[in-house]
């Protein structure tokens, strides 16, 4: 068994909806400075009562938080996500900024040259957050913080496509082909 020791290779893609509701995808793009991520699971949980006390219990995921720590998100994914107006390169955010769709996927390097890689398909972000502070003794750092819900799309019916390559059945053109375009299948293709 490996061991997980760090994040990289994070790519962004922009959902197109049609009028019928199917999804595509824009080419996958490679966004450089990936810090740190998370994935949580957000439950809706259900319990029975009867003769005092619980019979029945269920959780059920319903979507995924993801928080993603960043050097810098690239100004045009930034804009995209917040859904924000530009007008000849100036930038107005109003109450009425409508986020826009993505998909969003990374890798997570693990000893003994393996790793994870996920796309999660249908995702809209929080506005983000930067952090940017005055340097003194030292150089400090600016860095932005993402928020991203993770929803379950209806025609693709998941959240996310997962692959391990400890996995004996994952074989090295998967793992090659993985952030080539969105996976939304089992089968792992090329663009």
């Amino acid at each position: 068994m490996e061991v997980k020791i760090n994040v990289q290779n994070v790519h962004l893609a922009e959902v197109i909806e049609s009028p019928e509701g199917v999804l595509s995808f824009t080419a996958p793009e490679h966004v450089a400075g990936a810090m740190e991520f998370g994935k949580v699971p957000q439950i809706a949980k259900g319990q029975l009562y009867g003769d005092g006390k619980i019979t029945h219990s269920n959780t059920k995921k319903v979507a995924y938080q993801i928080t993603a720590n960043l050097n810098k998100l690239p100004t045009k994914w930034r804009r995209y996500m917040e859904g924000v107006q530009v007008n000849n390169g100036v930038e107005s955010g109003t109450s009425k900024d409508d986020p826009k769709p993505f998909a969003i996927g990374w890798e997570v390097e693990k000893t003994g040259n393996q790793k994870e890689m996920i796309w999660f398909l249908y995702c809209l972000a929080e506005p983000i957050q930067e952090t940017t502070r005055q340097s003194e003794d030292n150089i400090n750092y600016s860095t932005d913080n993402v928020t991203i819900t993770a929803l379950e799309d209806d025609n693709l019916e998941r959240f996310y496509t997962f692959i391990d390559t400890e996995d004996e059945e994952i074989t090295t053109e998967m793992a090659e082909n993985f952030f080539k375009k969105v996976q939304t299948t089992d089968a792992i293709a090329a663009a």
